[in-house]
């Protein structure tokens, strides 16, 4: 269940950051200029951290929320995104450039993407095309000198007391980490957990290509359990306070997800088709007909139908 904490304040028209606790707020990056689809999250101590950043296209809402936590131009010490994908991402470029001082941390496997993201972008707009990447605009390259890499298990301190320690989760992605609030038991999942937006409270599997793997996704949810949470903080979106309940719902859903679209293609479905009959099916366990569901949650129902059955085709040769 998603806790109050992860609805959307507003005031006069502009966002309002919610604090969660003493050290963390919720940040919401009104993505696409639409709220509770997009969370990045501050963490303070002595020093300040940014996990994710959201679109390039959200940069200007960031930074507001950013300024209205009383964070000066020389506030945010760390940026880090869980991964490279372009709605955690894409706005580290514009980040860095307003944070001159800060660190940027990401997964090995992702820095080269901060540095360049030219071959990101070209795999991006062939997925989603000219129109949907332009609204999320182009992120900014990141000099090499500014981004460091970690690892599985290092940690960031950021003193009094507050540290996060990464955790390696692939399956969403091969780079892809998890911070753990040391001592709070609070998790920064990124996306190896689910989708669940507020305004339509069901969970969606985030099975995107081109680096899904069920395997791994499922191992990664078992180290977030093997944390003992008391809370997730989701990027899709918010915080989720029933922790081991929802790792359950996630590992479950997984390989039913997995084997509904394999099933569909083995009887010759199109994309298009199975997209559409997973999104009714989903649309119904909210109680909604299939023309109520937010057009951004058919987006992410699609994506990630087409990373299963890359993955399924992938699996397939490998045999």
């Amino acid at each position: 269940m998603l806790s109050e904490y992860s609805c959307l304040a507003e005031a006069e028209g502009k966002t309002v950051l919610t604090r969660v606790d003493e050290n963390v707020w919720i940040v919401d990056t009104m993505a696409l200029a639409r709220p509770g689809v997009v969370a990045a999250y501050i963490v303070r101590g002595n020093e300040s951290a940014l996990i994710d950043t959201g679109y390039a296209s959200s940069a200007a809402t960031l930074l507001l929320d950013i300024t209205e936590a009383g964070i000066g131009p020389q506030g945010i010490d760390y940026l880090l995104p869980t991964h490279v994908h372009l709605d955690h991402a894409g706005g580290c470029g514009v980040l860095a450039e307003t944070f001159p001082h800060a660190s940027v941390r990401v997964h090995p496997k992702g820095e080269r993407h901060l540095v360049d993201p030219s071959k990101l972008w070209k795999g991006a707009t062939e997925l989603f095309g000219d129109n949907l990447m332009a609204q999320y605009g182009m992120p900014l390259p990141i000099n090499a000198e500014r981004v460091e890499t970690i690892a599985d298990g290092e940690s960031v301190s950021l003193g009094a007391g507050v540290t996060l320690r990464a955790i390696w989760t692939p399956g969403h992605a091969s780079h892809h980490l998890s911070y753990v609030l040391d001592g709070r038991r609070s998790v920064f999942t990124g996306d190896a957990i689910g989708i669940t937006y507020p305004a339509f409270p069901v969970l969606i599997p985030t099975t995107p290509p081109t680096s899904f793997n069920l395997p791994e996704a499922i191992k990664s949810l078992q180290r977030i359990r093997e944390e003992s949470p008391s809370r997730l903080l989701s990027p899709h979106y918010g915080i989720i306070d029933d922790p081991i309940d929802s790792i359950e719902a996630n590992i479950r859903s997984l390989p039913d997800w997995t084997e509904k679209i394999e099933s569909m293609r083995r009887n010759k479905l199109s994309t298009d088709a199975i997209t559409s009959r997973l999104s009714d099916a989903i649309a119904r366990r909210g109680g909604k007909n299939l023309s109520a569901l937010p057009e951004y949650a058919q987006g992410s129902i699609r994506l990630s139908v087409l990373g299963v059955i890359r993955y399924l085709e992938f699996a397939g040769s490998m045999r």
